[in-house]
């Protein structure tokens, strides 16, 4: 890529086309994450009542990065006239709205957009044929591989958000939060798992992340997959400074994104409740999560677990419930997997 600020920049901006191929404001099922949804969210059409509908809708992505920190108006009263840095509440506003550079030296922040992750409604008691047909995919590549059953619902304000652009090769992904009251429970990994689904239906092979320097936020990053990245990994995949969003104390980090994983479908049917839901094909991935599922006092409460978790668990171990069966593979032929459906409901 050229080292020419301009010609360099025009390169970045034709490589953040490829987020823009796929729906905003759309639902998206994740597999194995039968209680959230996912979706995607643009805020740049007005850069200032964006950036205060951002806030509006999940306070807790700048709470996060804001607390304990000086404003932008406290720091101008205390310097005056006088040329001042920027402070992280401003780099927020102006990476969710996506604010370009005007000149050489300057960061630009063109190209973002907010995933956000969603508590799924669940409608335990629905009305005979109410909900039990499936919902059409919003996107052929985004989630999980069939139809959602049933339709997509939002119950409840965000639970978890990262902002998200493309560059070559890789998604940026600057900041990332929890919802204060609703951190330890999963909703963290499930965002990095979205993240993977976007990075994969783009065809997009590797996460960039920034992380404070602290060693209990650093862990967490590392125990989903990521790794610290040194100047020379930077420069081999041709990334320079100003390609990236990043703070003072904070360090880069990657991870390739994994292929998708085999997922295996599961019908769930209690009088007029019917429901898909996915449980791993692979027989190390379903161990763990039979140990997950069983573990106490976590099946009403987070991303893995909550409705049906014991009964999709139990099934998947002995199969004999009357009242659930396998939808097929859900890696296979589509129409295979339409009929199989088809059959088990």
């Amino acid at each position: 890529m050229s080292t020419a600020w301009g010609e360099r920049l025009d390169k970045l901006h034709e490589s953040r086309q490829l987020l823009y191929t796929l729906p905003v404001d759309q639902l998206h099922e994740l597999p194995g994450r039968p209680n959230v949804v996912f979706s995607i969210k643009d805020y740049r059409e007005d850069k200032v009542q964006g950036a205060l509908e951002c806030r509006s809708d999940m306070p807790f992505l700048f709470k996060a990065f804001e607390t304990g920190q000086i404003g932008p108006r406290r720091l101008s009263r205390l310097v005056g006239d006088k040329p001042r840095n920027a402070t992280i509440h401003e780099y927020l506003d102006w990476t969710v709205t996506g604010v370009e550079a005007q000149q050489e030296g300057e960061y630009d922040f063109s190209g973002f957009r907010l995933l956000v992750l969603l508590p799924r409604e669940r409608v335990m008691w629905p009305a005979p044929g109410q909900y039990d047909k499936p919902e059409p995919k919003k996107h052929p590549l985004l989630g999980a591989p069939l139809d959602p059953l049933p339709g997509l619902q939002v119950k409840g304000k965000p639970l978890s958000a990262a902002t998200i652009r493309t560059g070559p090769g890789y998604i940026e992904v600057p900041f990332v939060a929890t919802h204060e009251n609703k951190r330890g429970r999963g909703f963290g990994r499930c965002v990095v798992e979205a993240v993977e689904e976007v990075a994969r239906a783009i065809g997009v092979k590797k996460l960039l992340l920034c992380s404070t320097r602290e060693e209990s936020v650093s862990k967490t990053w590392k125990h989903l997959g990521f790794h610290e990245t040194n100047e020379e990994q930077l420069a081999g995949w041709d990334v320079e400074d100003g390609d990236l969003v990043h703070m003072q104390n904070t360090l880069q980090m990657h991870k390739d994104v994994p292929p998708q994983r085999a997922w295996q479908p599961l019908i769930v049917k209690h009088q007029a409740f019917v429901a898909r839901v996915y449980m791993p094909a692979d027989k190390q991935a379903l161990s763990a999560s039979r140990s997950q599922a069983m573990r106490p006092g976590r099946h009403d409460m987070g991303a893995t677990s909550g409705y049906k978790s014991s009964m999709a668990t139990s099934v998947a171990t002995n199969g004999s419930l009357s009242n659930a069966s396998y939808g097929g593979d859900a890696n296979g032929d589509e129409q295979q997997q339409q009929q199989q459906h088809e059959q088990a409901g």
